[in-house]
């Protein structure tokens, strides 16, 4: 856009000088080079080159002006300039707001830092202020607690093997008694269809014999009749016949007696059939109404154990589906429990780890620190040593300088890495002791003494250095090599 209105600008001014200057030159060559240029016939000053010169034109100069940069600048301005312009503001809020929240974000995890290494710092600060007796007594006393609890998992765990062992014995009692029910079932089946088949046959026979009594019965109708009407004939022939005798009377013949013996010979013959047919229908009758009875009684019978057993069936099957669900009930249980008394174990195993782990390092950081302790008590020794040598020195040259008095040089020994009989008993002092994270020593009065450091000591000793001191240790230092040497 700047060079679009700088192109503006120096097109505007030169075609607004060309105007201005018009009634003084003449038109000349139309040629696109011409702009800022003087024709040789034109130009009398070697000044023409540019529109400027040192002092501008002079009046005798003439210009040859282009027609084409009088014409209107059209100035092509790009339409989406603007919508670009506002996305890159967008872009740059947006930037902006991200960069905001990311810096939010840095200040509030640099709070919680802070928040997190003061607390660790209390929990190192608490976990340090424990005695070794202390965790100790708490590593036993834990110690026996999951004892306990592992004795009373065992415990339970033996109750639950005994009730699953007792459970499958029921259901094996059960399971046999089953079997036996279910083989007693199947054998009374069988007999019940043993029993059916008789009765069938039995009955097959009743209708049998039925129906050969229905036919004997017809059977002696029908002779009973033929005989009535053989009778009826015989005695309509009898008396309808006329029998022309010659009687002798000599001889005398009863007939009427023998045809009434006749007679009685036939009826007393159908009665006697017909009563052993009527007795022999009546035993057979007899005979099967006894064995249906039976039969029927029988079925009866069979049908009621039939019905027994059918509930015993139900009561057992209803008996072995509780026993099922109390057996599945039992295995989850103990499987729940197995499960509980291992996470227990693994939880208790981790935490003893962790507690070795723990007096490891607290041990570890006891040793550390009695070797601290001890390198500061040897350096504590060495400067107070050094200080006395130097309080020496001191009140010798203070004193050679009050009165001139013969020097007389005195040889000390300094062994710092020896320790005295003082320093033996204080490391056994806070060997017996516990030591603190800040730098203190607790004794087993339960008074605590701040151990010393090196910046402490040489805070302490750093009061009594004066020139005297300064001038004093190069000669301090010279007797040591002489006497090393």
């Amino acid at each position: 856009m700047t060079n679009l209105c700088k192109a503006f600008s120096s097109g505007s001014l030169c075609s607004w000088e060309a105007s201005g200057r018009m009634s003084q030159g003449r038109a000349g060559s139309t040629s696109p080079d011409s702009l800022g240029h003087c024709s040789p016939s034109s130009v009398t000053s070697p000044s023409c080159g540019a529109p400027y010169g040192d002092g501008g034109y002079q009046s005798s100069s003439y210009l040859s002006i282009d027609g084409r940069l009088l014409a209107p600048v059209h100035l092509d301005i790009d339409t989406d300039f603007h919508a670009v312009r506002e996305q890159e503001k967008e872009d740059i809020k947006l930037l902006n707001n991200q960069f905001v929240t990311l810096i939010e974000k840095v200040q509030c995890l640099e709070q919680q830092n802070k928040i997190l290494t003061t607390r660790w710092n209390f929990l190192k600060d608490q976990d340090n202020s424990h005695s070794e007796s202390d965790v100790k007594a708490i590593y036993d006393q834990y110690m026996s607690k999951m004892n306990q609890e592992m004795q009373a998992l065992n415990y339970e765990q033996e109750n639950l093997e005994s009730e699953l062992t007792e459970v499958l014995s029921t259901m094996d009692n059960f399971r046999s008694k089953y079997e036996d029910e279910i083989r007693l079932c199947s054998g009374m089946e069988y007999t019940f269809m043993e029993l059916k088949k008789d009765l069938d046959a039995s009955t097959l026979h009743r209708t049998e014999l039925e129906v050969k009594l229905s036919g004997l019965q017809e059977l002696m109708d029908l002779k009973k009749t033929i005989y009535e009407q053989e009778l009826e004939e015989l005695l309509t022939e009898i008396k309808d016949i006329s029998v022309v005798l010659g009687i002798d009377n000599t001889c005398k013949l009863d007939l009427s007696r023998i045809v009434e013996e006749v007679r009685a010979q036939y009826e007393a013959l159908a009665l006697r059939s017909w009563e052993e047919a009527e007795a022999l229908t009546r035993r057979k009758l007899n005979e099967g109404n006894t064995q249906s009875a039976t039969y029927g009684g029988h079925l009866l019978d069979s049908r009621r154990e039939i019905a027994d057993l059918n509930i015993q069936i139900q009561k057992l099957r209803s008996c072995i589906v509780s026993q099922k669900s109390q057996c599945l009930y039992l295995e989850e249980n103990i499987k729940e429990a197995g499960e509980h008394g291992e996470m227990a174990l693994k939880d208790a195993k981790a935490k003893l780890v962790k507690l070795e782990e723990a007096l490891q390092k607290s041990k570890e950081d006891m040793a550390h620190l009695v070797k601290e302790y001890q390198e500061l008590m040897n350096i504590k020794l060495a400067l107070d040593l050094e200080i006395l040598t130097y309080r020496k020195l001191v009140e010798g040259e203070e004193s050679s300088m009050e009165s001139p008095i013969p020097t007389v040089i005195s040889t000390i020994h300094s062994r710092p890495k020896h320790l005295s009989a003082s320093t033996l008993r204080n490391s056994k002092l806070f060997a017996r002791g516990t030591s603190s994270a800040n730098g203190e020593m607790k004794l087993n009065g339960g008074n605590t003494k701040p151990l010393p450091s090196r910046s402490h000591s040489n805070n302490l000793a750093a009061p009594e250095a004066d020139p005297y001191t300064c001038s004093a240790r190069p000669k301090l230092s010279s007797l040591l090599t002489e006497e090393c040497s």
